[in-house]
């Protein structure tokens, strides 16, 4: 559940919206979400990214797809960034 409150309170409004818009997940509950619903939807947002730039092809990326990306950076950010960094 910690990971829900930490994605939740780095995503802003907009990003919120757009999980709700795609997922069905109310911006409120994001944090009593258990970590492996967290995960499952990372995974769903990366599938996201992933779809609409080879959509792309060597044009712009979608608006979907950038908010997608946004939120994978924050989330990959907040969650897993940590642990590829060597301890001091």
């Amino acid at each position: 559940m910690i990971a829900g409150k930490t994605v939740e309170a780095s995503l802003s409004k907009e990003q919120l919206d757009f999980i709700q818009s795609e997922f069905g997940h109310d911006p409120d509950a994001l944090g009593v979400l258990e970590d492996d619903d967290i995960d499952s939807l990372y995974d769903k947002l990366c599938d996201i990214e992933v779809e609409e730039t080879m959509a792309a092809g060597d044009g712009e990326l979608s608006d979907r797809g950038k908010m997608a990306e946004s939120i994978v950076t924050v989330i990959g950010n907040e969650l897993y960034g940590s642990e590829d960094e060597p301890e001091e």
